[in-house]
């Protein structure tokens, strides 16, 4: 892969982490008026603009930004391919394979991001945070049904570390069954 390669890549897989971001924020109800929240909007408008007036959002899920992250997966390849030494050659079902698999990739990364920010963020930060309450909205739909199922241990919360525990553990599993997809995805 040579430099301008790479940094197609890089862009693809970045743009794609702020989509997913949008579509959880969305999701998730953080305040709109919050910063963060203003310049995902901000950076993700132009693109997605067109697309909501298509596809709905249904029940909060920012279908649009779902799409274009599995297109935009899809055509990581064919676009490296396309600019220098090809990197991979495959089938369009395998393109299509690898989008929807790049999205669940990105989802999986986020949140792991989301959960590690706001577990540090714990440890030095113990006054009122915007950030921290930001991070909080984020994590707590996916914190709290686990938060359900284990017993209540005083001040030490274990969901966090559970929750990634399952990220870490659902990659190595989509990497055993999938190999080569998941790697490239």
């Amino acid at each position: 892969m040579n430099s301008l390669q790479f940094l197609l890549y890089t862009l693809i897989n970045v743009f794609c982490f702020v989509l997913f971001l949008r579509m959880w924020f969305q999701f998730c109800r953080v305040d709109f008026y919050n910063p963060l929240s203003q310049t995902l909007v901000k950076i993700t408008q132009p693109v997605l603009s067109p697309l909501q007036k298509i596809i709905p959002t249904v029940k909060n899920i920012n279908l649009a930004a779902i799409l274009l992250i599995i297109v935009l997966g899809a055509l990581k390849y064919p676009l490296l391919n396309a600019i220098g030494t090809p990197v991979m050659a495959t089938s369009v079902e395998n393109y299509a394979i690898i989008g929807v698999l790049h999205a669940v990739r990105t989802a999986g990364e986020a949140l792991l991001y989301i959960l590690f920010i706001g577990a540090i963020m714990s440890w030095f930060n113990r006054g009122a945070n915007p950030l921290q309450y930001t991070l909080n909205q984020l994590s707590e739909p996916l914190l709290a049904p686990i938060r359900r199922i284990l017993p209540n241990t005083g001040m030490i919360d274990f969901s966090p570390m559970l929750l990634a525990f399952v990220l870490f553990y659902g990659n190595r599993v989509l990497y055993d069954l999938l190999g080569q997809f998941w790697a490239l995805a």
